[in-house]
């Protein structure tokens, strides 16, 4: 009887070993198989995705820039965080600024330089932000066919181009931007102060005198070498002179 319970138990125990021995087997081959199926996946989504990237740089290279502009855009949002994402998003820089959207330009920018902040691409697409910056303070067709004189709209987009310029300067003298980007900081600067000028001249004429005075104070700070600058003392003059006068 003991013999039987032994054998029995020895039984048992095999046919647990066949099953561990099955079950493994099973379970590895089912991970193998996993692993197996999500290579093939990966590797046909990364062909995928290259074919579709060097179709998009076709287009681009063929100058047929609308349907580039598609596929790039296509890409970035089909396929995030791509091995290709950084060159995308040059490229779709590059192509809404000749499509002169560059409002999304500026957009574009932002997730660049929050992503690849140590891109080789970094200078490039600080320079065309600042383009772009420079692009939206200039939009002349719209002024002239409201006949708005541009010294009266208010620089918001050249005071940005004029941060970032000096930013550019500082962080990448020797960049073949620079030199051109040094040139277009002299004018930008006389915009801004042409319409601070602007703004003094309106307040004097609409007999604004204090709200004169702080502008024309802050002008000469801001100013001392403007060839405007005799004007502007001339105006604060003759504000703080009728201020004595009222106050009389």
């Amino acid at each position: 009887m003991k013999f039987f319970t032994k054998n029995k138990i020895f039984f048992i125990n095999i046919i647990i070993c066949i099953l561990l021995i099955f079950t493994t087997n099973c379970e590895y081959y089912t991970l193998k198989q996993k692993y197996l199926n999500n290579y093939l996946e990966e590797k046909d989504l990364n062909n995928s995705l290259k074919q579709r990237y060097l179709e998009a740089i076709k287009f681009l290279v063929d100058k047929k820039y609308d349907k580039a502009l598609i596929r790039f855009s296509n890409l970035y949002i089909n396929y995030p965080y791509n091995i290709y994402n950084e060159k995308i998003l040059v490229y779709l820089m590059y192509l809404n600024y000749i499509n002169k959207d560059f409002l999304n330009v500026l957009e574009l920018t932002n997730e660049f330089i929050k992503s690849y902040s140590f891109s080789a691409f970094m200078n490039y697409v600080l320079y065309i932000r600042i383009m772009s910056e420079i692009s939206l303070d200039t939009n002349t067709e719209i002024q002239n066919f409201f006949r708005i004189n541009r010294i009266n709209c208010n620089p918001f987009y050249t005071k940005l181009a004029i941060n970032d310029t000096e930013i550019f300067i500082k962080n990448y003298p020797n960049s073949i931007y620079t030199k051109y980007l040094k040139k277009k900081l002299i004018f930008m600067k006389e915009r801004v102060e042409k319409f601070e000028l602007s703004i003094i001249k309106f307040y004097f004429k609409k007999k604004i005198y204090i709200a004169t005075i702080n502008r024309c104070l802050i002008f000469l700070k801001n100013y001392p070498n403007s060839r405007e600058i005799n004007l502007v003392k001339k105006i604060l003059k003759n504000s703080y002179h009728k201020i004595n006068l009222y106050n009389k």
